[in-house]
């Protein structure tokens, strides 16, 4: 197993902390991390803990339910400290427990999340700890979550395109991420119009316009321009036949995603 609990970090793989005592939720972050070729540690103490920031962790993730740890004197600890303040730290929790919320966020976790979106959205988390950034993104490679979303996408699977590619928007902070949900946003256009919801359809369409114009020409592969230009004349159409008449819109006017896959090894 990945898991270590002592005080010597020194790893070639990325590392990842967590402060998860659920041996369910345990066993699926190292499966997690495993899969995207990280390390995971438990540290044992606070200054385990900061020692494992210092080198390099990449994100840390606790269970807001461990009361046997003081994690939120270990977070204040990392983020009055200037040389790992910037490691982004992740909580998750009830959701009915506001208070506990509010301390974590007080304390200086960056994102408290719902136990059940931290175990929907964890493979993605992960993945975007582990991924290799630069200071241009859109030089990057799609995420592998990104190309499953587009082949849903391109396969007419409207809701499972959401689906997917909501889980790498969640995980990603970084502006890269509007591009997603520009993308996802005209799938859901699509599947509105499918629906007979012609206002949806278009203000879907309004929406993912917006996100994706700092995106053109192209961006990650993903061809921009004509993704904008295929919704513009779905929205036409949509203006044309109207509210009344919705189901008549040819599905062939349906956007593709054009894209392909860049600075591949």
């Amino acid at each position: 197993m990945n898991r270590i609990r002592y005080n010597e970090f020194m790893f070639d793989q990325p590392t990842l902390i967590m402060i998860v005592p659920n041996l369910l939720f345990a066993t699926r972050i190292e499966d997690a991390a495993r899969a995207a070729g990280a390390v995971v540690l438990s540290p044992i103490d606070q200054a385990a803990f900061l020692t494992a920031l210092r080198d390099g962790a990449r994100l840390v993730m606790i269970d807001a339910s461990a009361d046997a740890v003081p994690w939120l004197a270990w977070v204040r600890a990392a983020k009055d400290d200037p040389t790992t303040e910037a490691v982004p730290i992740l909580a998750f929790g009830s959701h009915i427990d506001i208070e506990l919320r509010n301390r974590a966020l007080g304390a200086g976790v960056d994102r408290y999340l719902a136990r059940s979106n931290f175990s929907e959205g964890l493979v993605e988390f992960v993945a975007a700890a582990v991924r290799d950034t630069t200071d241009d993104p859109c030089s990057e490679p799609l995420p592998e979550g990104v190309v499953r979303g587009l082949e849903e996408f391109n396969a007419g699977q409207y809701f499972e395109q959401h689906e997917t590619l909501e889980l790498v928007w969640r995980a990603e902070r970084r502006p890269i991420r509007d591009l997603y949900r520009g993308v996802l946003q005209i799938g859901v256009g699509c599947l509105q119009v499918e629906r007979g919801n012609a206002i949806g359809a278009l203000k879907m369409i309004d929406r993912a316009e917006k996100w994706l114009q700092p995106f053109r020409p192209a961006c990650q592969g993903i061809d921009v321009d004509r993704l904008l230009q295929d919704a513009a004349r779905l929205r036409a159409e949509i203006e044309r036949r109207g509210a009344d008449q919705i189901d008549r819109v040819d599905g062939r006017l349906f956007p593709k995603v054009h894209f392909t896959m860049t600075n591949e090894e």
